[in-house]
């Protein structure tokens, strides 16, 4: 079995690797000094009556040698040595006994490595030997992380990695033929024994196809289990850029060009519509984007029609070419997307328009040809025009490692994010009913928010598959069709169950009952049984369960029922017409959902 490599974080793991070098140093000087003071020590005591041994140069140097295995005949008596070839004859052993401890090591450093792996907490794991694992590993490192990489994703390759004890694991395997290895990998984890004390594993598989990635996301957010997301390399890439660049999404009048829509250019917009929400949410306006490039109007239309982040916080501006652009406005940013990094370096390097349209950076993503972003500019290395510094050229490792998620991981929780889209879902509704921005402690942006109710919605959404599974539904990759209203019966059922998870949750958090709500004391109204509830009151928790089909699209699914007789029950009875029921569902996507309350 070959042992994982172990890649060490910044910080106390380089000390640790220092000093071994140290080490090192200083007992290849111990060999010095220990042989240097025993020709020295031979020299002298040659001359002593004692000594009855031979007294030529190469006799010295094999009495020298002799001293590193314990067996100098001249000195085994002892007696009035020198002081030289006293300090060598405990010096020579100390540094033989260093040579052979060294010499074990290498013979056994698998095995070693084994034993550590085997028995560490806390790490993470990267499985495979791809340019998408190699990135990952070493953003991990960088945020401190100590990673254990291994070629494959069996059962005894997760064992030697330490799966027993890892935090976090990614499965980056080339999928060439088989696009479901790495979740494979992740269902191999998933059985592996765990030491009980320890939280769960934190699971993701990359899927290089994007569509097939949200299929197995959707069946995995229908089902009551969390801790597996699976994502692709561009959408992860494209929510770092989008965050590095936050302070032109979240402007006045933003304004950003892009070019490419492929898998990363359309990630892209997506990731800056999230962004935009916030302000939008407050009164802003829209994020103009305009899309350029052949089948730009196609593309935004797919945009508007899946993401409903996009249709709220974006202007989609199709153009043909960048001489067009100005036309629609002076963007602050150009960002160049195409998939092929060939085509991306020939169209920023040869479209003079694209320059000049820009009253900012243009941005060159690149991928495999990451390493010539260090060509341009006008340091000594460089060997390129960078534009006058307008070109910026960014790599995925270096955004990656810019990440903004906890631990050791280098990318959000899938339902962190659902959590943000469900704040953000509430915001807009309470901004719809009139109510002032930072008017209430909810009533502020993600960033600003208490961990309370931070972590209300994250309990929340983590409900979404409890709530699918009684209405008797599921999700899908959402069509081209918008989202839908979940049918009223089913709403007022489902919103029962809501709220006595809403108490649940809060009486454990220490809050019980009082008739005015109290956050420093932990007292709200709300803390009673749903027949005593008043209808205001009863509409938050239905605004909740209309909620999911809203958060759901915000990430490219739809729900739908699994058949025409699941669920459709209403605090116990018969709905009245459950054909009509149904058929509301499967006109699924002509309708808009209400949004959720909060708190």
């Amino acid at each position: 079995m070959t042992a994982p490599e172990l890649v060490l974080p910044s910080g106390g793991p380089r000390r640790l690797r220092v000093r071994r070098s140290w080490v090192r140093a200083g007992f290849t000087a111990l060999f010095g000094v220990a042989f240097g003071l025993g020709l020295w020590g031979f020299w002298l005591y040659r001359t002593s009556p004692d000594f009855v041994w031979g007294t030529t140069g190469w006799d010295l140097v094999y009495y020298s040698v002799q001293l590193f295995v314990l067996g100098a005949e001249a000195t085994n008596e002892g007696g009035d040595l020198p002081w030289q070839l006293q300090a060598a004859r405990f010096l020579a052993p100390v540094a033989t006994g260093y040579a052979v401890f060294e010499a074990v090591r290498s013979l056994f450093a698998d095995q070693f490595v084994l034993m550590r792996t085997r028995r560490m907490r806390g790490h993470a794991i990267v499985v495979g030997r791809t340019p998408e694992a190699d990135l990952i590993a070493g953003a991990l490192a960088a945020r401190g992380a100590l990673v254990a990489r291994t070629a494959t994703g069996d059962a005894e390759s997760l064992r030697s990695a330490g799966v027993s004890g890892a935090a976090v694991l990614y499965a980056c395997e080339a999928e060439d033929d088989e696009p479901g290895v790495n979740a494979l990998t992740v269902a191999v984890a998933k059985r592996a024994d765990r030491d009980p004390a320890l939280s769960g594993l934190r699971l993701n598989a990359h899927v290089s196809d994007p569509e097939l990635a949200l299929a197995l996301q959707a069946r995995h957010l229908s089902h009551p289990q969390p801790g597996v997301d699976f994502f692709t390399l561009g959408e992860l890439v494209a929510r770092s850029l989008a965050r590095r660049d936050h302070t032109i999404a979240r402007g006045d009048a933003p304004h950003v060009s892009i070019v490419g829509h492929g898998t990363f250019g359309r990630a892209l917009v997506v990731a800056f519509a999230r962004l935009r929400s916030v302000e939008i949410a407050s009164g802003g306006e829209p994020l103009t984007v305009t899309l350029v490039g052949p089948g730009s109007r196609d593309a935004a239309e797919a945009l508007r029609a899946r993401w409903p982040s996009v249709r709220a916080a974006c202007r989609l501006v199709p153009v043909e070419t960048f001489a067009e652009v100005r036309d629609v406005g002076i963007p602050q940013r150009v960002y160049v997307c195409h998939d092929d990094d060939g085509e991306a370096l020939r169209h920023a390097l040869r479209d003079s328009d694209l320059w000049r349209a820009s009253g900012g950076a243009v941005v060159l993503r690149l991928n495999r040809l990451a390493g010539l972003g260090g060509l341009f500019g006008v340091h000594d290395d460089a060997i390129l025009d960078d534009l006058g510094g307008r070109l910026d050229v960014v790599e995925p490792g270096t955004l990656l490692r810019r990440a903004t998620a906890p631990g050791v991981l280098v990318h959000d929780d899938v339902y962190d994010l659902m959590a943000v889209s469900a704040h953000l879902t509430y915001l807009r509704n309470q901004r719809s009913r009139g109510v002032a921005w930072q008017s209430t402690p909810a009533m502020v942006s993600w960033a600003d928010l208490s961990e309370d109710l931070r972590a209300a919605n994250r309990a929340q959404v983590r409900a979404i598959p409890d709530r699918l599974r009684q209405m008797g539904c599921t999700v899908v990759p959402a069509g081209d069709a918008e989202h839908g209203r979940i049918p009223e019966p089913v709403v007022d059922a489902r919103a029962v169950d809501e709220h006595e998870r809403w108490m649940a949750e809060k009486i454990a958090a220490g809050w019980t009952y009082g008739p005015e709500r109290d956050d420093v004391r932990r007292l709200h109204p709300d803390l009673r049984p749903w027949a005593d509830l008043s209808e205001p009151d009863r509409e938050k928790d239905r605004a909740v369960i209309r909620a999911i089909p809203v958060i759901l699209a915000d990430f490219g699914l739809h729900v739908v029922p699994l058949d025409d007789n699941a669920g459709w029950e209403a605090a116990g009875e018969p709905v009245r017409d459950p054909r009509g029921v149904v058929r509301g569902w499967r006109v699924f996507g002509r309708g808009r959902a209400e949004q959720p309350g909060e708190g």
